[in-house]
């Protein structure tokens, strides 16, 4: 990989009343040039395409866990359908780089079938972005590659890499540290969030998270790792709001002390302002 650094970004989604637009235009006001999409910009389309102006996004296919399915639910087909057609319709305006997709999931957290990730690749090959897909919690690494390898088969050059999700990894048992420090040109996007031992909380950093991120920051800078990094943080009051942003600063300064600087003076512009957007969206 060369030595640019990457774009590290945040996830934006409907959040205590704000609209994703509304999401984009406080994360911008601290410098975050990258951000990770859910199908929630659909319900505010027109106003999120006026407002991500030339910040590059990603977009998080529905997943289990948050949505309630995934591309491999076949009775989610109609549904699955529109949805391909918005991501293929608006893509370009949205700047999107890449679609994330996980392997299939369900209620029982058992193995998915070979019909489930037949259907899912089916879906996956009728997006127009190209496609990135990201290890999960309850399946092995050796599992996850055997899937990846059918996604290669089914995908061709459309599949442009992976999503190393470090909490998911760890929290299967495996060692995020030892991955990093040997992984290769097929991780295409990290996603970074602190975690409990046995729950993946998407917690800021410094909050009581076992994820070891000091020696994970230090690995991916090691590799000069140029891809997308996304925070997949959920702040769940208003205390942990200032957590959020400090973690986006610390790994922004893990990799540029320049934007770390620039972005800590565009927060420190926009701290009045911000404080009181967050401040209505919290007390709703």
């Amino acid at each position: 990989m060369n030595k640019k650094s990457p774009r590290i970004g945040i996830t934006v989604d409907n959040f205590k009343g704000l609209t994703p637009s509304q999401l984009l235009t406080i994360t911008s006001k601290f410098g975050v040039r990258f951000v990770e999409l859910t199908e929630s910009v659909f319900d505010d389309l027109d106003n999120v395409k006026k407002t991500v102006g030339e910040m590059e996004t990603g977009f998080h296919l529905p997943n289990l866990h948050d949505f309630g399915y995934d591309f491999s639910h076949r009775d989610k087909h109609e549904h699955i359908q529109k949805l391909i057609k918005k991501i293929n319709e608006n893509y370009r305006d949205l700047n999107i780089q890449y679609c994330l997709s996980h392997p299939p999931e369900d209620d029982n957290e058992s193995q998915p079938t070979d019909a489930q990730v037949e259907y899912l690749l089916s879906n996956l090959k009728q997006l127009e972005p190209p496609i990135i897909l990201e290890n999960t919690q309850y399946i092995t690494p050796e599992q996850f590659e055997k899937f990846y390898a059918k996604a290669q088969q089914v995908l061709g050059d459309k599949l442009v890499g992976k999503c190393f999700d470090a909490s998911h990894y760890f929290l299967s048992g495996n060692d995020p540290v030892k991955f990093l420090s040997e992984m290769n040109s097929d991780v295409f996007c990290l996603h970074l969030s602190d975690c409990k031992n046995d729950m993946d909380a998407h917690l800021p950093f410094g909050l009581g998270g076992q994820l070891p991120i000091d020696e994970i920051l230090k690995q991916v800078k090691r590799k000069n790792f140029s891809g997308f990094i996304n925070l997949e943080l959920m702040p769940r009051k208003l205390s942990d709001v200032r957590p959020l942003i400090e973690s986006y600063l610390m790994v922004t300064k893990n990799f540029s002390y320049f934007r770390y600087l620039r972005s800590k003076i565009q927060l420190l512009m926009q701290y009045r302002s911000l404080k009181k957007m967050l401040k209505q969206a919290f007390s709703k």
